[in-house]
């Protein structure tokens, strides 16, 4: 699943708008396309910076960056993690039966189910063979206590009810019975880390080396990006010290606002609840403190704006509607739009503009100052370092293929949400 669409507004705490500290394409939706101005979108071009910034003298000044890197160790620990991920979500674990015959929490079970909705099954809700740790949270509310303290051979009816929220509206506050026979309390193994290993797994590769050089790649591109990124946040940082902005019009500050508004609610929407909720329970903020760093971050990022055109004055640099076209063109499929014209729409010339405008004043930054580079850090030590190497092309297909056999219409909504967590840690 393709998760390259472009975010240019600010959000607390949340992204990282692309009008300063370097132009990484965050993840996020812009679905924001209310008419500000006459282009669509304020832009800073609107303004005369020389009302609002004083530049400093940034020329030569000394700038130190981080610098990532990786090992063959790190690639080893990657991989490793990642087949560990893999085989746990596509329950690829070698199983033997134990002795055991009463179910308690931390025991995996074998066993199959039934699920039915006024006495008729519902697609999803039936599975044999199917191996369950109790405890584990992977089922809906009930599932798992409900066998603890039965014994193998038992067949259980559990009478359960799924959430209000539970993103099959078919099953949302559903009343329903599980029949669930237990077959044994099983012992799993990884299994043998080989060529039939990863092509089981469907992750598109058929052999270890093949699979090891995707992990190897990723890592050598993830450094790429993060030292391009980590460079321009710290030449920005840096040169944004020396300048002396006023605070900016107040059209521009709420210009922003909008855009972190549309934003986040764009990702309550991709959620599936309401603004509120989505603020408290994914941002771990209160509705106050989202309006306050809100309001503080939307007047920081109009500075910054105006600082980066009034640099970008001083430098000759300037940009054509020829060339923002020609910037849109170039990178429109990066974000999922069907053509140049369907990015500058969404976006808005306006805001299209300022990030195009940031992103060559970041360039030209970088040739003005003098770079020191800190000693290098091992990409795995960093946020970004757990994530899924092969998100893109094995996220469709794991759900495509239903590889989980049934479990998931009894799968709390959480459970695949974590999934899709564990990947971006």
């Amino acid at each position: 699943m393709k998760k390259k669409i472009l975010t240019i507004m600010l959000a607390a705490c949340m992204v990282t708008a692309l009008t300063a500290c370097g132009s990484s394409k965050d993840e996020g939706q812009s679905q924001d396309t209310t008419e500000v101005s006459g282009n669509g979108i304020i832009s800073t071009k609107d303004y005369n910076t020389d009302d609002y910034v004083k530049l400093g003298d940034y020329e030569g000044i000394t700038v130190n960056t981080d610098v990532y890197t990786y090992t063959d160790a790190d690639v080893d620990a990657q991989f490793d993690k990642e087949i560990n991920y893999y085989v746990e979500y596509m329950d690829a674990y070698d199983y033997t039966a134990t002795d055991k015959q009463t179910v308690e929490t931390g025991d995996t079970v074998n066993i199959d189910y039934t699920g039915t909705k006024d006495g008729v099954a519902f697609d999803g809700g039936t599975a044999q063979g199917a191996h369950l740790k109790i405890g584990s949270g992977k089922f809906i509310d009930g599932f798992e206590d409900g066998l603890i303290g039965h014994a193998v051979g038992e067949t259980v009816n559990l009478d359960l009810t799924f959430p209000e929220n539970y993103s099959n509206a078919d099953l949302a506050g559903a009343a329903v019975v599980f029949e669930v026979k237990i077959n044994s309390i099983d012992e799993g193994k990884m299994p043998e880390v080989n060529d039939a290993l990863i092509a089981s797994l469907n992750l598109g590769y058929d052999t270890v080396d093949a699979y090891r050089q995707n992990v190897e790649d990723y890592l050598k591109n993830a450094c790429d990006e993060k030292n391009s990124d980590a460079k321009k946040s710290a030449v920005w940082d840096a040169v944004y010290a020396t300048c002396e902005v006023s605070d900016a019009p107040q059209e521009l500050v709420d210009d922003i606002k909008t855009r972190i508004a549309a934003n986040a609610q764009s990702y309550a929407d991709y959620y599936n609840v309401d603004l509120a909720t989505f603020i408290t329970n994914y941002m771990g903020l209160t509705e106050e403190e989202y309006e306050k760093q809100t309001a503080e971050s939307a007047a920081e990022s109009a500075k910054e704006k105006l600082a980066i055109a009034a640099i970008a004055k001083k430098a000759g640099i300037s940009l054509s509607d020829e060339d923002i076209k020609a910037a849109a063109e170039a990178e429109y499929s990066d974000y999922g739009y069907d053509s140049a014209d369907a990015l500058l729409s969404a976006i808005g010339q306006g805001a299209y503009y300022d990030y195009v405008l940031s992103d060559r004043v970041n360039e030209y930054l970088i040739d003005q100052v003098t770079i020191v580079e800190n000693d290098p850090i091992s990409i795995t030590e960093t946020d970004s370092a757990t994530a899924d190497t092969a998100e893109e092309d094995v996220e469709e297909e794991l759900q495509e293929e239903e590889t989980v056999s049934g479990e998931d219409a009894a799968l709390t909504d959480t459970t695949e949400t974590d999934i899709e967590a564990e990947t971006e840690e």
